[in-house]
């Protein structure tokens, strides 16, 4: 806004009221847009990462069984292979749910709070109440 604006009367600024409160309230729901987005992108991932551990942990249930009625037909070879192979899916599992569960506790809170703490600064000063923060330093 690099132009220079002139004195307005009382009714201009009047008339331009709703513009501004539609502009104002347009860019507050774009700024909760975008937060949203990114605190959902890291949960989707980290529910993902765990709903893939918990399908390998189905197929490690799946192995033991294959394994226990190998073991019960044959001595060893077939399920001792079975059984390695379900310690490897198993330790495949761990770690998925481990990684998924670290970015789902990253996310912290799905709350939007700058959005909310903007919301809030806005309010206050439709009120008139001054005493809020203006802007953090590191905004301009």
């Amino acid at each position: 806004m690099a132009e220079r604006r002139e004195k307005r009367s009382l009714f201009q600024l009047i008339t331009e009221l709703p513009y501004l409160f539609g502009e104002l309230i347009r860019a507050e729901l774009e700024l909760l847009r975008k937060e949203l987005v990114h605190k959902l992108k890291g949960t989707g991932i980290g529910l993902g990462l765990i709903a893939v551990a918990f399908s390998l942990l189905g197929f490690v249930g799946l192995l033991l069984t294959i394994a226990g009625v190998y073991a019960l037909a044959l001595v060893l070879p077939v399920w001792a292979a079975a059984l390695i192979l379900a310690g490897v899916v198993l330790l495949v599992a761990v770690v998925l749910f481990a990684v998924g569960a670290g970015l789902v506790a990253r996310t912290k809170s799905p709350l939007p709070r700058r959005t909310i703490e903007s919301v809030q600064d806005d309010i206050a000063r439709i009120r008139g109440d001054r005493t809020k923060k203006a802007s953090s330093p590191d905004e301009s």
